[in-house]
């Protein structure tokens, strides 16, 4: 009993921080942040770089619980969630936007809680995000937008543009999300050159590999006020997740999700888990 209700504090507490964490990262500053997923060759990764202007970072496991899966969740230790994965090997994130005149469906419910915490814990594919994001209205989208990953190959970004809901998907092998609306851009006309640069490396590659994707996010991480406080790369069929701390590509810290989630709930601080701890 009592380590059910530790699990049930976890996620209520954390429900609650990150959608203070959301909103105060879409009104402070100019956070960034660059999402490649990609499916080729039997492997189906998804790699990100979290650009913030806090670096001190935690890392959080949640073991599955009556119908809620089991999940791995990054952010901050000021209570902002950036992104995860569960162990039905699903991916989200996010991409803040400055505020882009979300409205409402008058013939939906609002959603209450976190998006992010809400997909992880009851969505196992694509398919199933897309059911739970028509279900409802979501305030969220008015100044974010979530890229999704499964362990089929399957990807898109659940976002709103020309006046409604969408789900974008890539017409290749890869898709890359920044932080613009890519729905609401006319004739591929993208301008955000971390999503030039990935775009590039990304479309001239033969072959998808954990060093591609660490490649593609070494090249578009940010300095300055919305520097990259820590990098991910989640194979997704094999529930591995390999870390990187303050653009330092060079270590990396690897967490099997499966043995992890063994161990039971808790938070750990990113940067403890590194032998190396580079300067801000």
């Amino acid at each position: 009993m009592k380590a059910r209700f530790k699990q049930l504090f976890v996620l209520a507490l954390t429900a609650i921080v990150f959608t203070i964490g959301l909103t105060s990262a879409s009104l402070s500053g100019p956070f960034g942040c660059t999402i490649v997923m990609a499916a080729r060759n039997g492997l189906v990764l998804a790699g990100n770089n979290e650009d913030r202007d806090h670096p001190k970072t935690v890392v959080t496991f949640i073991p599955a619980s009556g119908h809620y899966h089991g999940r791995v969740i990054f952010g901050c230790d000021d209570a902002f969630v950036q992104g995860g994965m569960n162990d039905q090997g699903l991916f989200i994130d996010g991409n803040a936007l400055a505020p882009i005149g979300w409205r409402s469906d008058p013939d939906k419910p609002t959603f209450q809680g976190s998006v992010m915490l809400a997909v992880l814990g009851t969505c196992a594919t694509c398919e199933d995000v897309k059911a739970f994001f028509k279900k409802f209205n979501f305030p969220a989208l008015e100044q974010a937008r979530f890229p999704i990953a499964d362990r089929t190959g399957a990807s898109m970004v659940v976002e709103y543009g020309r006046d409604r809901v969408r789900f974008v998907r890539s017409d290749t092998w890869y898709q890359i999300a920044t932080n613009f609306v890519i729905s609401n851009v006319k004739d591929h006309n993208y301008l955000c050159w971390r999503y030039q640069a990935a775009d590039k490396m990304m479309s001239g590659a033969k072959e998808l590999s954990l060093d591609l994707i660490r490649d593609v996010l070494a090249k578009t991480h940010q300095e300055g006020d919305s520097l990259t406080v820590y990098s991910n790369i989640y194979d997704l069929k094999k529930g591995l997740v390999y870390v990187y701390l303050l653009r330092n590509f060079e270590e990396v810290v690897v967490m099997n999700l499966s043995e992890e989630l063994k161990k039971g709930s808790r938070r750990l601080d990113l940067p403890s888990l590194f032998k190396s701890q580079p300067a801000d």
